[in-house]
């Protein structure tokens, strides 16, 4: 048989109904990231802009609430000191 992937995302019994792309979380982080490394806005500015990032941020939120990562695979760890 073929190998599945290493790293699953399941959904916990809190009600995450509706199945999330993530292509859409993508969007939304790359969104979130062009917004926050563009320069500092002008003076009076700042409020509108952090409404802005915010509301980016709670709608990733919302599409990740629910979610979590499972890594399948072995993770080799190693202690350099």
């Amino acid at each position: 048989m073929g190998k599945k992937s290493r790293v699953k995302t399941q959904k916990s019994g809190t009600g995450a109904t509706a199945s999330v792309s993530p292509k859409e979380t993508l969007n939304l982080t790359s969104e979130l990231l062009q917004k926050c490394s563009s320069p500092a806005p002008g003076p009076g500015k700042e409020w509108e802009e952090y409404v802005q990032i915010r509301s980016l941020v709670e709608k990733i939120r919302k599409k990740q609430k629910g979610r979590r990562i499972i890594s399948m695979g072995s993770t080799k760890i190693t202690n350099d000191c």
